[in-house]
């Protein structure tokens, strides 16, 4: 069965579901964040669904329009624009979401054969040929490392703003030292705390998010996105 955004997103809407109750208590201010998480993929579920064979920025875009006329719902303002800046940096490098299916899968897979792998393992020629045939997802780690700076500059840019600030600046663009090298902290502190590959990778992007920030936004971030990737793998 082919996997498309509408069914990735319902799978997150779901997971949430099941976690309602819990994101509801770990949010003390408001309690309501499990409340706002299930409406958000319920949102993108819909717009996803709406263009549906558009590709993937478009449905995306599509997404953060929608997320953006909650007002109420402050962290669908937040990946509103999440979702604004993936778009984008997807659609600047012409980037599907059959390209991305393939490159959790290899991640994932990686994992296995290393787990399985003897100590007198050597790599075949099937190998170096699935490894030469995955160099394209290299633009895909490019692209999701650039919306992540690119929306991490947006949100502090937003709260500046929300916050009095009169001077007027803009994100920016591109990848910094300093943010790449705040990825690779976050990957290591992952891999700290133990778990599987999807673990990992859902904790690490979620800590080099805007979501990471925010203790009940993280937890639900992991969630969400463990999620996804769960249904890119099945």
């Amino acid at each position: 069965m082919p996997i498309d955004l509408p069914a990735l997103f319902s799978i997150a809407t779901t997971v949430l579901e099941g976690q309602r109750q819990a994101l509801n208590q770990a949010d003390v201010l408001n309690h309501n964040h499990g409340d706002h998480m299930v409406e958000i993929f319920g949102i993108a579920t819909k717009a996803a669904e709406e263009k549906r064979g558009a590709g993937m920025a478009e449905a995306m875009d599509c997404a953060a329009g929608l997320l953006g006329a909650h007002p109420e719902n402050g962290s669908a303002q937040v990946y509103a624009r999440g979702l604004a800046v993936l778009a984008s940096h997807f659609r600047a490098r012409g980037i599907e979401l059959d390209d991305m299916v393939p490159y959790v899968r290899n991640y994932l897979k990686e994992q296995k054969e290393e787990e399985q792998q003897d100590p007198g393992h050597k790599t075949s020629a099937t190998e170096v040929s699935h490894a030469e045939k995955s160099a394209s997802s290299g633009d895909v780690l490019k692209a999701l490392l650039a919306a992540l700076a690119e929306w991490d500059r947006v949100e502090a840019s937003q709260l500046e703003s929300e916050q009095g600030d009169n001077v007027a600046r803009k994100p920016g663009s591109g990848l910094d030292m300093g943010y790449l090298f705040g990825v690779g902290m976050a990957y290591l502190q992952a891999k700290q705390k133990g778990g599987d590959r999807l673990d990992i990778l859902s904790e690490t992007v979620v800590s080099a998010s805007p979501l990471g920030k925010v203790p009940y936004r993280h937890q639900s971030g992991v969630i969400a996105i463990r999620s996804l990737l769960e249904g890119m793998n099945d």
